[in-house]
């Protein structure tokens, strides 16, 4: 809040401070997960699809009941209207579960995983041993500061502690009022996107599992900046525009003149506005980039 002479209050710098070194200085997060190759040692029972969602996801998501879908809301209005941090949390989560229940309505025909068996039938990965690696096929649903959602569709691999992450970033995005109103075209759409994303995504784990999705070592190793509103689409803790929060030094696996891949580390608890879709190898359009910057 400001002073009528517009002298910004001393608590809302120092809270516009620390946003902003949270949000541009993510890769020094004490919590930061390490994303690395997949091993042979891992996959040496194959892996299996496994129709549930991973333990930890960003802090504020809402899990759209019956679905493989996972929806992160924006910012909330109560948040901004309520002094009382702990009441604004409690109004703002109950918000997020009637949207999260409104979407899981309108969504109901979309359905990740099934798409994820259709895709990888017939590869040699696939295993019905017991001790296969599990694999987690679902979508982030993440409303955006442009009143835009946008659609990222995850493969997750994961043993005890250990995950690894595959996300395609689906091209199309949706303006909030046709989201909230579901049509037949607006499902066509977003089930072909998908149909797409998990043919990639079963390309992208099967080049994994062959050692393929490495982007070099030590020096050798290409590295960039990247932003997009496909990863942070929403304002760090209310303050720090999206634009402004990077990817530090991600590995630059390939680019070509229509996508890039890389691989970021990245804390998956953190909330989707302070990077919490970072961690794992992404495939981006470059359109769907505002900040790429080689390093």
């Amino acid at each position: 809040m400001c002073s009528r002479s517009g002298a910004e209050h001393p608590m809302t710098r120092r809270r516009l401070v620390a946003a902003a070194g949270a949000g541009l200085l993510l890769a020094g997060c004490a919590q930061t997960r390490r994303s690395a190759p997949l091993s042979p040692e891992l996959l040496h029972s194959g892996i299996r699809l496994q129709r549930s969602l991973p333990a930890v996801l960003p802090s504020g998501a809402q899990v759209l009941p019956q679905a493989q879908l996972v929806l992160l809301p924006g910012e909330s209005a109560a948040g901004m209207l309520m002094p009382v941090p702990f009441v604004a949390e409690a109004i703002g989560a109950a918000m997020d579960r009637s949207e999260a229940a409104s979407e899981a309505t309108q969504l109901a025909g979309v359905h990740p995983f099934v798409l994820a068996q259709q895709a990888w039938t017939g590869s040699a990965l696939l295993s019905g041993s017991p001790d296969a690696l599990p694999l987690q096929p679902f979508a982030f649903l993440q409303a955006c500061v442009d009143d835009r959602y946008r659609v990222a569709l995850v493969h997750q691999l994961s043993r005890a502690d250990w995950i690894a992450r595959y996300t395609v970033h689906l091209p199309s995005s949706y303006d909030s009022a046709a989201f909230h109103k579901v049509t037949p075209a607006l499902l066509q759409t977003l089930e072909a996107e998908m149909r797409e994303g998990s043919a990639i995504l079963r390309r992208l784990v099967e080049r994994g599992a062959r050692g393929e999705l490495q982007a070099g070592s030590g020096a050798t190793i290409q590295r960039a900046d990247i932003g997009s509103l496909h990863l942070v689409g929403n304002r760090t803790a209310g303050l720090v525009s999206p634009n402004l929060v990077l990817a530090r030094g991600a590995e630059l696996i390939e680019q070509d003149g229509d996508h890039v891949l890389v691989r970021m580390d990245g804390d998956p608890s953190q909330p989707a506005s302070a990077g919490g879709l970072f961690f794992g190898v992404h495939w981006l359009r470059r359109d769907q980039l505002h900040t790429f910057r080689r390093l």
